[in-house]
């Protein structure tokens, strides 16, 4: 699990810089928690991205505009998307179970 969760946090990184998104910054702090085997913290950094507005979870990639100001997808943001979307999922499942057995 924690070979898998590490590299989910440096493709997630890695995803998110290729897009852009100041969110990459968010999980560099996790994987920084993560490395120093700090699990409860990279866990509290996880979930403290999602839930409200602008959250983890209204993250959309691939969008950007043209010369003119006007709106258009990337190439390829499916797939940009779908993979985040696991990523992310994947991250989550990880920091649920670290915050159950926290609480056992």
């Amino acid at each position: 699990m924690y070979e898998k969760t590490r590299k989910d946090l440096l493709a997630m990184i890695e995803l998110l810089e290729s897009d852009g998104s100041r969110w990459s910054q968010f999980f560099q702090k996790a994987l920084a928690a993560f490395d120093q085997s700090e699990y409860q913290r990279c866990s509290e950094i996880i979930m403290s991205g999602s839930g409200g507005m602008g959250s983890l979870n209204d993250l959309v990639l691939g969008q950007t505009t043209d010369r003119n100001g006007n709106f258009q997808w990337k190439p390829g943001y499916e797939k940009l998307n779908n993979s985040y979307q696991d990523l992310l999922s994947s991250l989550y499942a990880f920091a649920r179970g670290i915050r159950r057995s926290a609480n056992k």
